[in-house]
């Protein structure tokens, strides 16, 4: 069994550069996508592409399946309400916001991971993290602050914003019920499974079958979103939590906003001005500063 740490290694570095760039894309492939699918099938479909691809990476690596009851049951909740439920909540509020913007929001994650995880006594508030986490919800703040203005729909921001929870919900029952326990590949594709069994009826109910005459681009976006942005991302994540812990992983939400409102920016012209640059500086500050060593002074 691995040990979670408070510190990063260069390789944990590396893993979470690579999976801010995966996530931080995958709202740009999103929007892509539910300009033409519904968003119950854009989850759907990208849930069904990463588990079959995990699927088949744990059968090649000889990887032990879990047959226990309680790691399927706590598989089952992790994939319904930390990863089906938040991404449909995203893939819907992206019908009316920009992908920058929702790839903005997604950074308040690690303010609810860290609440969630010192209720559930996996972490304790030292100084410098309070700080660390002030100061990137600063630049958070600062980034989307010109875009809430601008009158965007108060419903689809809120539904964004609570995606963040369910997402904070998945890393502290991982690290407290499944790291360790089941097989990272294993653990990544049940729950993906998971969340698509539950979906997949109910989008067939209220949208119809799956859509089959795509445009080549939602097409791509769909299986860029379902191998990238799912399967391979979430070997990563799990990988990262087992290694650094839930506050530390969650920390990727501070690079995706950057990486998110970059590349809308480049593909689909949404705006941003000086105010996405003081921000960035910030949340990135604020990763550094939550990423040193507790020292000795608790804050709780």
């Amino acid at each position: 069994m691995t040990t979670a740490t408070s510190a990063f290694r260069p390789r944990d570095a590396a893993l979470l550069f690579v999976l801010a760039l995966v996530w931080g894309n995958s709202f740009l492939l999103i929007k892509i996508a539910v300009s033409v699918v519904p968003p119950l099938w854009v989850v759907t479909s990208r849930m069904v592409i990463g588990a079959l691809l995990l699927f088949a990476l744990a059968v090649g690596l000889r990887e032990r399946a879990p047959r226990d009851l309680a790691s399927m049951v706590n598989l089952a909740a992790i994939g319904i309400f930390g990863a089906a439920l938040p991404w449909l909540g995203q893939a819907w509020a992206q019908q009316f916001l920009d992908s920058g913007l929702v790839a903005v929001l997604n950074a308040c994650t690690p303010i609810a991971t860290l609440i969630l995880a010192v209720l559930w006594r996996q972490e304790r508030l030292y100084v410098n993290r309070v700080l660390g986490l002030v100061l990137a919800v600063l630049g958070t703040l600062i980034v989307v602050g010109v875009e809430v203005r601008s009158g965007r729909s108060s419903v689809a921001l809120v539904v964004a914003l609570l995606s963040t929870w369910g997402y904070a919900l998945a890393a502290v029952m991982t690290r407290a019920r499944v790291s360790g326990r089941v097989s990272n590949v294993w653990a990544a594709a049940l729950q993906l499974a998971w969340g698509a069994v539950v979906l997949g009826p109910i989008a067939w109910s209220l949208e119809g079958p799956p859509p089959t005459a795509l445009p080549l681009s939602v097409a791509g976006a769909l299986l860029t979103l379902g191998v990238f942005g799912t399967g391979i991302a979430f070997q990563i994540y799990f990988t990262l939590l087992q290694r650094v812990g839930a506050t530390n992983t969650s920390m990727v939400t501070y690079l995706v906003p950057v990486v998110g409102l970059t590349s809308g920016a480049l593909v689909r012209g949404e705006r941003f001005g000086i105010n996405v640059f003081v921000g960035a500086v910030a949340m990135i500050g604020g990763v550094w500063l939550a990423q040193k060593g507790p020292g000795n002074t608790p804050a709780l």
